[in-house]
């Protein structure tokens, strides 16, 4: 698990480094692409999925997922590219060819070898464009693949050609214009002018007469095996459009941020909802093998429609300026066209027409409702009102409501060096009549939330959390035990692992609140915040590598804690509230009544002050118990 964590770190890091500076132009020169593809190949990155024993990484599903948004999110031309021999490589594993194996695949991690697909043919309707002939010792093929990308990075690449029984002879041929000494010839197209990603080089090749030997076979698949295999690979593809379309907040965002618009904001809050409800939709269908394919195919268009739309949007916040070729919200724009169709059937065209044209939203998928444990609170993602933006149907359904939060006096618990909690008689009933007091406190006293410009300079001020992130599904892990006997404990990925084991996987989109026993201490502030004769602080809290096994393999929404710091006493990086916060998520200290939750099924409801600006914000968290 660790190893996956670092992997989409070192991932991250190469992209912010050495991408995001050329972006725009990896999209239109070959050799920029190159070098950048080139790249995730030092890193050993091109061959994810292939078994450790064939020098691949062998990643799940969900990091794999991972790793296709973090390269959409920031080249789509790179994405679109090391894709194909991501493909090519998975196609090789699932090969009964033990001598192809051993010749590419021990190769193909450090991009010593690169290699395309070429078989999108085998999914058009009516004759099949390049057909197969058995003969001695292999095939002959003719006939034409309309688009094989990567001409001038890959010097091979997987063909599929249409045996006479109707199934289909895939096989390795190069991907340069070829003269058999039989007489067969492979010749090659310029490269196509494509919208976008024209720096991908992708042409059509002609084949005449070729003779595939059997020992460049990699497997035969019998009749109607594409269209199986897309329908169990529906979502695949579906991280590149979520990719694109955090590439488009990406942009509403930074605009946002300079243009002091209000409707700005609020369609960035809207669309990130929308687009966050997608991806945890998204992410609780890969574990549920259960789900029909029906359901899969709405995500898979949904992914598309908010893709096409988040980019619009950044074209449209950034005005004239994105109508030039060179500008990333067009770039962007463009992308979204690319991952519309990408790897398109008849059923994911009519079902992202569906979306576009609103006729498709009653048949949203059940599971994009999310559910944090037995929680009541559904979210129908994607239905529409008449008004703009999305309209979402939630419910909470509860038979009680818990104060999570401490009563605010005088006397409680404070951080060293934070201002004190002052009340001040300003209106006397008996004199004025009416009562009124002035009170102060710090912004992190008392139960509080932390903003992300807490810990980070680019980071939101509380006032511009959106409500609907206030409304969280909770879940609870006590930690009371360990805590007991070493006050510097931290939660550690072995005991997030422990309680799903009883409870079940944490969904995406909860706050995890941690229990340790804390509260009962605030009633003494020395006990509560304990200093031993050195000053070191002693309380327990979040191990960093638990926070981003949440944050990156679970999608948490935040953190809370009932101690006066996520962090534990030890830590003086802060940095849970370091790695939470680099986006607007929760985190919650100073909380009581966790004892009164179930480890699964509350929702809170988080009263912030919108304080301008604001670091954080004392806050009434309510939690509504099923």
């Amino acid at each position: 698990m660790k190893d996956n964590h670092f992997l989409l770190d070192t991932v991250k890091s190469y992209l912010l480094k050495e991408i995001v500076p050329q972006a725009n132009k990896i999209d239109h020169d070959p050799n920029t692409l190159f070098y950048a593809l080139r790249g995730l190949g030092e890193l050993d990155l091109l061959a994810l999925k292939v078994p450790r024993h064939w020098s691949g990484k062998e990643v799940s599903e969900q990091t794999y997922g991972t790793f296709q948004e973090l390269l959409a999110r920031y080249s789509g031309a790179l994405v679109f590219l090391q894709t194909q021999h991501q493909s090519a490589a998975g196609m090789l594993v699932a090969s009964a060819n033990s001598s192809l194996q051993e010749r590419y695949l021990p190769r193909m991690g450090n991009g010593q070898v690169l290699l395309g697909v070429g078989f999108s043919q085998l999914r058009r309707a009516g004759d099949p464009l390049t057909v197969a002939t058995p003969v001695a010792r292999g095939y002959q093929l003719n006939g034409v693949v309309p688009w094989v990308t990567g001409w001038e990075f890959f010097g091979e690449f997987i063909i599929a050609a249409t045996l006479p029984d109707g199934g289909a002879v895939y096989g390795i041929v190069p991907l340069v214009e070829t003269h058999q000494h039989s007489g067969g010839t492979l010749t090659l197209s310029p490269p196509a002018q494509l919208a976008a990603m024209t720096s991908a080089n992708t042409v059509t090749a002609t084949l005449k007469n070729w003779f595939l030997p059997t020992e460049s076979v990699v497997f035969i698949k019998p009749a109607g095996w594409i269209h199986e295999n897309d329908k169990k690979n529906i979502l695949a593809a579906v991280f590149m459009a979520t990719g694109c379309a955090l590439a488009g907040l990406d942009i509403v965002e930074s605009v946002a941020r300079r243009k002091p618009l209000p409707f700005i904001q609020k369609a960035f809050d809207s669309l990130q909802q929308e687009l966050n409800n997608c991806r945890n939709a998204v992410r609780e269908a890969q574990n549920n093998s259960s789900l029909e394919f029906a359901e899969r195919l709405q995500l898979r268009a949904w992914a598309i429609d908010l893709a096409g739309r988040i980019a619009h949007a950044a074209v449209t916040v950034s005005s004239g300026a994105a109508i030039y070729s060179h500008h990333n919200a067009q770039r962007v724009y463009r992308e979204a066209l690319v991952f519309t169709v990408m790897g398109q059937t008849p059923a994911i065209m009519q079902a992202t027409l569906g979306r576009l044209t609103r006729s498709g939203f009653e048949n949203e998928p059940h599971q994009s409702n999310l559910r944090c444990g037995s929680s009541s609170r559904k979210v129908r993602g994607g239905r529409r009102g008449s008004r703009e933006g999305t309209e979402e149907e939630k419910k909470i359904a509860y038979s009680r409501v818990i104060h999570l939060s401490h009563v605010i006096d005088s006397d409680i618990p404070q951080w060293q060096g934070d201002p004190p909690v002052e009340f001040e008689t300003v209106a006397e009933l008996h004199k004025d009549g009416y009562y009124l007091r002035r009170f102060s406190l710090g912004e992190h006293s008392a139960t509080h939330i932390n903003a992300s410009n807490s810990f980070h300079l680019d980071g939101v001020g509380i006032h511009e959390y959106s409500a609907e992130s206030l409304v969280v599904p909770g879940v609870v892990i006590d930690i009371r035990e360990q805590a007991l006997v070493n006050a510097d404990y931290t939660l550690c990925v072995e005991d997030i692992l422990s309680w799903e084991e009883r409870y079940g996987k944490i969904p995406p989109g909860c706050v995890v609140l941690l229990y340790t026993g804390w509260q009962e201490k605030w009633s003494d502030q020395k006990a509560f915040l304990y200093q031993d004769e050195q000053g070191s602080m002693h309380f327990p809290g979040f191990d960093s590598d638990a926070t981003r096994f949440l944050l990156e393999e679970r999608e948490i929404a935040g953190v809370g804690i009932d101690t006066h710091g996520v962090d534990s006493g030890q830590d003086t990086t802060f940095g849970t509230n370091s790695l939470v916060l680099e986006k607007p998520r929760i985190v919650l200290e100073n909380l009581t009544n966790l004892n009164q939750l179930p480890p699964t099924g509350a929702t809170l409801a988080i009263g912030a002050l919108r304080l301008r600006g604001g670091s954080g914000s004392p806050v009434g968290v309510l939690a509504f118990v099923p």
